[in-house]
């Protein structure tokens, strides 16, 4: 099955000589070298090492295209404009101005190719390529987390026109395109462990915790909440582990504790159905142990499992 799902995220600009450096300098991943065409994404830190947002970075050579997570574009430039100073750096607020759709499944990489003549099997990271149809930009992007597939991203005033372009091409129709709701992609992202943005990704919890240590680089100079974030890498100091839950019966229950023999231990942070995310205090994770939810005033048994599993 062919997957297509109506993403949304918000869109930045950056422009000015020092874009990518100053991006470099307030980020965990090492952006500085990024070359034209090449995506990447790294991790915007407060000075306590927590999460202000992940950016992906599209590098178009004079400037650089960027994504945020959906509704915090304004924080992000707040962010930003709080650490520039002499830099010649612009941020650009494009929220609304694009739209996304995200690919997956079986043989996307083929219907990619039919459809815009990309081949796409070398791209790593968010690589990317422009694509043009009647004078109508887009961009077709990798995605790098663990549901795969390519960002398809273009102009929303342009909505109608890819939409045919898409969905009447006679290139693709031998595939089975199925369109997935917000509440299956949501049941599909806790299954395979992602972290979003204001749920599992807050102002409480930070890079390692989440598990995006892909996304940041140990041998780079200093960023934002780089102190903080080395010296739990290098005492192996996590106070709390990001963990896949499952329960025999279907609960909502973001927010609530997780208990190991009676012991608070961790919380919640998303749930659909009978499988969540949450997390687990260090000290107590144990993954052969049982843990209950305390949910409603009554306990539910649980199973956590590793998130890479």
């Amino acid at each position: 099955m062919l997957n297509f799902y109506s993403f949304r995220q918000d869109y930045l600009k950056f422009e000015g000589s020092d874009r990518l450096d100053l991006i470099n300098r307030l980020s965990t991943n090492q952006v500085n070298n990024l070359q034209k065409n090449k995506g990447i994404k790294t991790v915007l830190t407060n000075d306590k090492g927590r999460f202000v947002d992940v950016l992906t970075l599209y590098n178009f050579g004079d400037f650089i295209f960027a994504a945020c997570s959906f509704n915090n574009s304004t924080n992000v430039i707040d962010h930003l404009d709080k650490y520039t100073i002499m830099d010649d750096f612009k941020p650009v607020n494009m929220a609304g101005t694009h739209e996304t759709i995200l690919f997956f499944g079986n043989d996307v990489s083929g219907f990619i190719n039919d459809l815009f003549s990309i081949n796409v099997n070398d791209f790593i990271n968010n690589d990317f390529e422009i694509y043009i149809s009647e004078g109508h930009h887009s961009i077709i992007a990798r995605n790098d987390d663990t549901i795969g597939g390519y960002m398809f991203i273009y102009a929303a005033k342009d909505h109608n026109y890819w939409y045919s372009f898409i969905f009447n091409n006679k290139n693709v129709s031998e595939y089975a395109l199925k369109e997935m709701t917000d509440v299956e992609y949501e049941e599909k992202r806790i299954s395979l462990g992602i972290p979003a943005f204001g749920k599992e990704m807050t102002d409480l919890t930070n890079p390692l915790e989440c598990g995006l240590t892909q996304y940041v680089s140990f041998t780079k100079g200093c960023y934002i909440g780089q102190e903080v974030i080395a010296r739990l890498d290098t005492y192996d100091k996590i106070s709390k582990h990001l963990i896949k839950i499952e329960v025999e019966q279907a609960f909502q229950a973001e927010g609530a504790k997780i208990l190991l023999n009676g012991k608070e231990c961790g919380f919640i942070s998303s749930a659909l159905n009978n499988i969540g995310l949450g997390f687990i205090k260090t000290i107590f994770l144990d993954f052969d142990k049982s843990y209950k939810i305390k949910h409603n005033d009554s306990e539910i048994d649980c199973k956590i499992i590793s998130i890479n599993n």
